[in-house]
């Protein structure tokens, strides 16, 4: 079998940085992100990553980098024996910022939790690691942007945490946005943060399938002693996969024009939708598409846009935003 190839000084040098990078990423670096850094294609990473398993091992002749993978994910790291002593802080200082994601459930039983946790972790330092993180709650900080209040919801939420750690059936007196209600023997399977919100996803046995719930909108939850088989086939990742949010929906292709470079430079800097592709075009515009699972999300986050965004297709979109835009505009058209 041939030999991996030396590295050319540039090469060394690109080793280098990712050897240095890893130091600061104890978790791991994904091929996607280095090969993005140092401007090089997979083969190429293969390839340096196959010198340095040959040349950079330890005293028991053990590489120092390991290549592991996460889902579809793969990454690299520091093996075991090679991280540095400083990565306990640094995990640490991982879960902080993890954990401040959890503060808008003031009240909850996971926000005492959350806080429980972190006490007993903070208690278990040694004390020179207390004093470098007294301030983390300063230094690492989420501004929650239009949270949802769930300070009287308590008690809904800890009999769904059981429900799912435990596979329980339950029964759920739910009310929707517009006031009708159902009353649900549910197989909870999953419980999602999504816009400052918690929703339940999970078997609706009235409705014959998989639903979402919000949990601000369930009246009274109840654990029922049947407990049901987590399904193999089920994933979040799945069930969610290709949605523009949370609402399902027929799948649809989008083209939206974006007409100014600051609105481009906004939106492609953010991962909207898995399927999102940018086209400039000769008149100075660019058309983002995307192919979604329903639209009704779309609609209040375009009419957010304002004038900086037109809907080219499909005509439905477009029509439904004209009419939010008619309307919006005869409020603001009145006098006085």
């Amino acid at each position: 079998m041939a030999q991996p190839r030396k590295p050319t000084y540039g090469a060394a040098t690109r080793l280098a940085r990712i050897v240095h990078g890893l130091r600061t990423r104890p978790h791991g670096w994904s091929f996607d992100a280095i090969e993005t850094e140092l401007d090089i294609s997979e083969r190429t990473l293969l390839r340096y990553l196959a010198v340095c398993r040959r040349e950079l091992v330890d005293d028991t002749g053990r590489p120092v980098l390991e290549v592991v993978r996460r889902g579809d994910r793969r990454l690299v790291r520091l093996s075991e024996t090679a991280r540095a002593e400083e990565g306990s802080p640094y995990e640490v200082l991982l879960l902080y910022f993890a954990l401040s994601v959890f503060q808008f459930l003031d009240g909850t039983v996971i926000k005492d939790g959350v806080d429980g946790m972190w006490e007993r972790l903070w208690r278990a330092l040694p004390r020179v690691q207390q004093s470098r993180l007294a301030d983390f709650n300063r230094k690492f900080y989420t501004v929650p942007y239009a949270v949802k209040d769930y300070r009287q919801c308590s008690d809904v939420i800890d009999t769904c945490v059981k429900c799912l750690a435990y596979q329980y059936r339950m029964r759920i007196d739910y009310r929707g946005l517009r006031g009708e209600g159902h009353v649900h023997e549910f197989d909870p399977y999953t419980l999602t943060m999504y816009r400052g919100g918690l929703y339940l996803i999970g078997h609706s046995h009235v409705f014959r399938k998989i639903i979402w719930l919000a949990v601000e909108r369930i009246g009274a939850a109840e654990q029922l002693p049947t407990q049901f088989t987590y399904p193999r086939s089920y994933s979040p990742q799945k069930h969610t996969a290709g949605i523009f949010g949370i609402i399902d929906g027929p799948e649809t292709r989008v083209e939206l024009r974006l007409l100014n470079d600051d609105t481009v430079a906004y939106l492609s800097s953010r991962r909207l939708h898995r399927t999102q592709q940018f086209r400039r075009r000769r008149d100075g515009t660019t058309v983002l598409t995307m192919t979604v699972r329903g639209t009704t999300e779309l609609v209040p986050w375009i009419l957010g846009l304002g004038p900086y965004i037109e809907v080219l297709h499909p005509r439905a979109l477009r029509d439904e935003v004209r009419q939010a835009l008619t309307r919006a505009a005869r409020l603001y058209g009145r006098s006085g």
